[in-house]
């Protein structure tokens, strides 16, 4: 029995804590080596305490440079913070000392998968699959590679093989039938779901797989009646942007009338399957030529006897190879931005199938203005300036340079506070990035958060009156964004009168002029991570643009200190930009195609 055991046994028996003390007491009597090190290593790290696990893994690696099971668990451990390059720096050396070592291979493509690099991870994944055959793992592994890349045919012959090495694998089942779906193949779409439903009655993505095909099916049967009608699927339910536009295109559907004077036909089918449309009975097959997927295309699912339009938008210089294979099966791709379409047709994609159809401007709704206080006590409302900036909590809203900008254009002693709503909810994951964002942003301008006017986080899901109260509540919009597909806040906010702030670049440049916004100007650049060299993994490998924080720091000063009295958009926005044009112009595009 080595001196080690009891502390394996610890470990073993689920006792983390104690394995660490053993090996502690171990390495303080001068055994340093490299078995107890890893022992202590994934102990602490069982325990939660990722940081001081750090070094005795680094230190077992260097006493033992192949040291296998060390070496992973250092390269599991940088992968799980966040250190790619380092991570991948020990994955590379693990398939170096034992190259038919599958799981070193998967590893490697999950971590590529989720930098977004899906070349890099299919190279992995297709490795895997070779140093073992039969793993029905590997292969499901590749086969959602192989989706997310737009390989659809791939994907799905990867999912088969899933299924013959391992024929229980429900989520194998349900993915495969997604893949026919993609491929208009609902017949055999139907008969996967319900050999997956077989395995597992209770499985939601196969039932609703299933009640997917049973629409299409009936939506085929339908294709033969008089034309003239709109069927529209997407995420109608979702408290999110597409969500959002697609409920707006559905209700002001509800009202047009064709040149005739009739009602247009008009059907909905949700994201998923089973939903119903909230606000009438829509859910009927109705004459329609094509289906509009208010989706990314990666979510589109052709339905066989009608045309495919997708109505989508993206917010790089160009879409991503994966979206453009993706989009080979729409007849249309409509998207709401010059910027959009330029964005597809920069990746090749034929400018013949390519239409604009701007998105409109909620009316302005009435709504109560919440009661915000600062840090301290004092009354948001009592502030001059109030600054409103609404974002998901991601790479391309660049909070980090917002964070910057204020606190360079901005003092205590300002009559100016910025309310930043981040996201449905930050956990403490996300609240712990954010502090490190502040903490950077300080590091950057070399002053303290309380050297600059204060700011207001709302971190929590708004309803929709709840958000104009919250647009009520400020002075000015401002985005600091590096690329958008619309901003719907942006335009909310312009139509209730604030006082707006964009970059000159992507969406904005279709709604705002000088005329009407302080417009930052914006360069092109790689979609880099903060304070990382690696890409943001949706737009790997793609750039986006980088408004010119110096000029906003101008533009804020001068509004706050200067009195710089900002044009409004509003008549601008309320004018060109109704949701009933919005709704006009996509039935122009269906009809101009011969598509309703």
């Amino acid at each position: 029995m080595s001196d080690l055991d009891p502390a394996i046994a610890l470990y073993e028996a689920g006792r983390p804590a104690e394995a660490a003390v053993k090996c502690l007491a171990l390495l303080e009597t001068g055994s340093r080596d490299a078995d107890t090190l890893n022992l202590l290593g994934v102990s602490l790290f069982a325990t939660g305490n990722g940081d001081a696990a750090v070094g005795p893994l680094e230190e077992a690696v260097r006493i033992a440079p192949a040291h296998f099971a060390a070496r992973s668990n250092l390269a599991l451990l940088r992968q799980q913070r966040g250190d790619w390059a380092l991570a991948e720096t020990q994955f590379g050396t693990l398939a170096v000392l034992d190259p038919a070592f599958r799981l070193t291979q998967d590893r490697l493509g999950a971590m590529r998968q989720e930098l977004g690099d899906l070349d890099g991870a299919l190279r992995a994944l297709t490795r895997a699959v070779r140093l073992d055959p039969v793993s029905g793992l590997a292969w499901f592994n590749l086969a959602s590679v192989r989706m997310l890349a737009g390989l659809f045919e791939e994907a799905m012959a990867g999912f088969r093989h899933a299924i013959a090495e391992d024929p229980s694998g429900v989520l194998a089942h349900i993915q495969l039938g997604e893949m026919l779906l993609r491929l208009g193949r609902v017949g055999e779409a139907s008969g996967i779901f319900r050999r997956a439903l077989r395995l597992d009655p209770a499985s939601t993505g196969a039932g609703n797989g299933l009640a997917r095909c049973g629409r299409y099916r009936t939506m085929t049967a339908a294709a033969g009646m008089p034309t003239g009608g709109v069927a529209i699927r997407g995420p109608f339910e979702s408290a999110t942007g597409y969500g959002h536009f697609c409920q707006r295109i559905i209700r002001t559907l509800q009202g047009r009338t064709s040149h005739a004077g009739q009602r247009v036909p008009l059907e909905v089918i949700g994201i998923n399957g089973p939903e119903v449309w909230p606000g009438g009975a829509l859910d009927r097959p109705v004459p329609a030529r094509a289906v509009v997927n208010c989706l990314i295309p990666l979510a589109v699912e052709p339905v066989p006897g009608r045309a495919t339009v997708t109505f989508s938008m993206f917010e790089a210089t160009r879409i991503p190879p994966a979206w453009r294979r993706m989009s080979e099966s729409s007849d249309l791709i409509v998207v709401p931005t010059e910027s959009s379409r330029r964005a597809w047709a920069e990746q090749g994609f034929p400018e013949e199938r390519l239409r604009v159809c701007p998105l409109g401007v909620d009316p302005v709704q009435p709504g109560g203005v919440p009661v915000l206080a600062v840090p301290g006590g004092r009354l948001v409302s009592s502030y001059r300036h109030r600054f409103l900036n609404v974002s998901d909590f991601n790479a391309r809203k660049n909070i980090d340079g917002l964070l910057r900008v204020w606190l360079r254009a901005t003092a205590p002693t300002d009559q100016a506070v910025l309310i930043l709503k981040l996201g449905r909810s930050l956990g403490p994951a996300a609240r712990a990035r954010l502090g490190a964002l502040v903490r950077g942003a300080e590091q950057a301008v070399g002053r303290r958060l309380a050297e600059a006017a204060p700011v207001v986080l709302v971190d929590r899901l708004l309803t929709d009156e709840e958000m104009t109260g919250l647009h009520r509540a400020a002075t000015h919009y401002w985005s600091l964004s590096h690329g958008e597909g619309w901003d719907l806040p942006m335009t909310r906010a312009g139509a209730m009168g604030l006082g707006l702030i964009a970059p000159a670049h992507s969406a904005y440049l279709d709604y705002l002029d000088e005329g009407s916004a302080r417009l930052i100007p914006s360069s092109v650049g790689p979609a880099r991570v903060p304070g990382e060299s690696g890409f943001y993994p949706p737009f790997h490998g793609l750039d986006w643009w980088v408004p010119d924080e110096e000029a906003a720091t101008a533009i804020l000063t001068g509004i706050i200190r200067g009195g710089d009295r900002l044009p409004s958009a509003r008549d601008r926005l309320l004018e060109r930009f109704t949701w009933e044009r919005s709704a006009d112009r996509l039935l122009a595009i269906l009809d101009e195609a011969g598509l309703r």
